[in-house]
């Protein structure tokens, strides 16, 4: 009866051997240039991405470069130009916009401030609360006081530290005066001693109980 079993095991063990050496016969060729071509696709996809990063570093490397030379309003639309997409690209936008505010030239650098993208982490912060300013000086320039509102209004929250808080609240209270919104304007100079107490004397006669 041992022997009716061990033979029977052997049997089943001898056919599923054969199905498989039929299968591999009929399908070993398709099944190694599958698995061949998929290694090949899996190996080019890191040589490109290898390569891609390689020329992203480069690029980025160059475009710093390229910044740290920049000296004028112009070199910094020239970095933006060359290096679209970029970090090192977005801070040159925001240096150009400063640059042609000061000249003056308030279509370019509203074009330029407006291309900028808000950055993140502590320093960042405070250029995206700085671009907001600007913005927002650009737009009392052109006498469209309730952007300029809004603007500072995203100045003043954009960054933690206590020079925009103040700057940006103390412009907003004045676009507030010039609109006749007297009590949002002194709601402003609360804000400023609510944050910062020790400014309570400078901001006293501005608020009115």
């Amino acid at each position: 009866m041992a022997n009716n079993v061990k033979n029977a095991e052997a049997d089943v063990m001898v056919e599923a051997k054969g199905k498989l050496e039929l299968f591999f016969d009929k399908y070993g060729n398709k099944i190694l240039w599958t698995l061949v071509i998929v290694g090949v696709i899996v190996c080019a996809f890191f040589v490109f991405r290898n390569m891609a990063e390689r020329r992203a570093e480069a690029k980025n490397e160059a475009a710093s470069v390229a910044l740290a030379a920049a000296v004028t309003a112009e070199d910094y639309a020239a970095v933006v130009a060359d290096f679209e997409g970029s970090d090192v690209a977005n801070n040159a936008a925001y240096m150009a916009g400063a640059d042609y505010l000061k000249a003056g030239d308030l279509v370019n650098a509203k074009k330029y401030l407006e291309m900028y993208v808000d950055g993140e982490g502590a320093a960042a912060e405070i250029i995206n609360a700085t671009v907001y300013g600007l913005r927002g000086d650009i737009a009392v320039e052109e006498n469209d006081l309730q952007s300029a509102v809004e603007l500072f209004k995203k100045a003043a929250a954009a960054s933690d530290d206590s020079y925009s808080f103040i700057t940006y609240n103390e412009k907003l209270a004045l676009v507030y005066a010039a609109i006749g919104d007297e009590a949002a304007s002194v709601e402003c100079y609360k804000n400023i001693v609510k944050e910062y107490p020790a400014t309570e004397r400078q901001y006293q006669r501005f608020i009115k109980e």
